[in-house]
């Protein structure tokens, strides 16, 4: 029979019941336990069974700071007597002088920056006395102690210079590459025989290794470099041209060339008025001899900028292959003088005297 359409399915029937699959129940943590159903404890509660006092381990822990702290200030200040006062060296101070940088000089600067430090010192001191050892002199006799006296004041005024240096080359924007270094030691490890040569001879001489010698490389080149940019440099060497100028005016205005020579020339043969001898090419600076060699006996050159600084050159004779010349030599500045006016200017403070 057919199904009444009017019958509706009872609503028993009909509801769709609930999939377990489907009905997720409300996530809810209960204040004080976790998702998990653990009851959460404060990390103070749990101090507290472990019978821990946050508050007195804080006081702990501050008594062992400020305990650590002066037991630091002690020993730095320790040292420090060690070092100002009685002048050790021994293997401690060593060791110590490495993790704080005592001061021996600051250049430009003050006891924080800008420093030669006492371990700068130390090093350089051992590889003096290494390599007069290694020659065999005696440091130890009346004679070698007032050497090694001299020579710990020279050293620190080396120190100073070399920051001096460092400091400039920063300015001009001078730097010294990896390549540079290792280019220079390789080319010298090859003339010296191998490495092993060079080593045993860096150990012997002055108790370096390899990186000691390669940083002494590093220092050389940099201290050239500014020393070529400070002689080449033409406002640093104006004032020697300027004279050089002078001096050539009088000459040309007929006054005598070897007097002239006696009065300004700043080298040996100024007593001879200027005179240098016989030579041939070869034998000095290209650039003077290029000018020297282009001028007929009797002729006087220009002003001739060398490494030395600004000549004037006369021939006086010719004999084949060699010529005789007399010149005027204002030196221009060099590493030397500008070192020397560097230091005059500079704001240098010793700490530590050797002697």
């Amino acid at each position: 029979m057919a199904k009444d359409p009017d019958i509706k399915p009872s609503k028993k029937s009909s509801a769709k019941k609930p999939s377990a699959k489907k009905t997720t129940p409300a996530k809810t943590t209960k204040v004080g336990k976790d998702q998990k159903g653990t009851k959460n404890v404060s990390f103070q509660e749990k101090l507290q069974k472990l019978n821990i006092d946050p508050e007195k381990n804080k006081k702990t822990l501050r008594i062992v700071g400020i305990g650590a702290l002066v037991a630091l200030i002690v020993t730095i200040t320790t040292f420090g007597v060690l070092i100002y006062r009685y002048k050790m060296s021994n293997r401690a101070v060593k060791i110590a002088s490495r993790v704080v940088p005592y001061p021996v000089a600051s250049v430009n600067g003050n006891i924080l920056y800008n420093t030669v430090t006492y371990n700068d010192y130390l090093f350089e001191l051992a590889s003096i006395e290494k390599f007069y050892q290694s020659q065999n002199q005696d440091l130890t006799s009346t004679e070698g102690k007032a050497k090694l006296a001299q020579l710990k004041n020279d050293l620190i005024t080396q120190l100073e210079n070399n920051l001096l240096i460092q400091q400039q080359a920063k300015q001009m924007g001078i730097t010294v590459t990896n390549k540079e270094v290792d280019d220079q030691f390789n080319q010298l490890v090859q003339n010296a025989g191998g490495l092993d040569k060079v080593k045993a001879t860096l150990d012997k001489l002055y108790g370096w290794s390899v990186d000691d010698f390669k940083q002494k490389i590093r220092d050389s080149l940099l201290q050239q470099k500014v020393g070529n940019k400070i002689t080449t440099d033409e406002s640093l060497n104006a004032p020697a041209k300027a004279q050089a100028e002078s001096i050539l005016k009088q000459i040309q205005g007929g006054a005598d060339f070897a007097a002239l020579a006696k009065q300004y020339s700043q080298d040996g043969s100024a007593a001879n008025g200027g005179d240098l001898g016989l030579f041939s090419k070869g034998q000095l600076d290209p650039d003077f001899e290029a000018a020297a060699f282009a001028l007929q006996p009797g002729q006087t050159s220009g002003i001739v900028k060398t490494q030395y600084g600004y000549h004037i050159i006369k021939v006086t004779d010719k004999q084949g292959d060699q010529i005789r010349a007399s010149h005027i030599l204002i030196k221009g500045i060099d590493l030397d003088s500008w070192l020397r006016d560097q230091r005059a200017k500079a704001h240098i403070v010793q700490y530590f005297f050797p002697n």
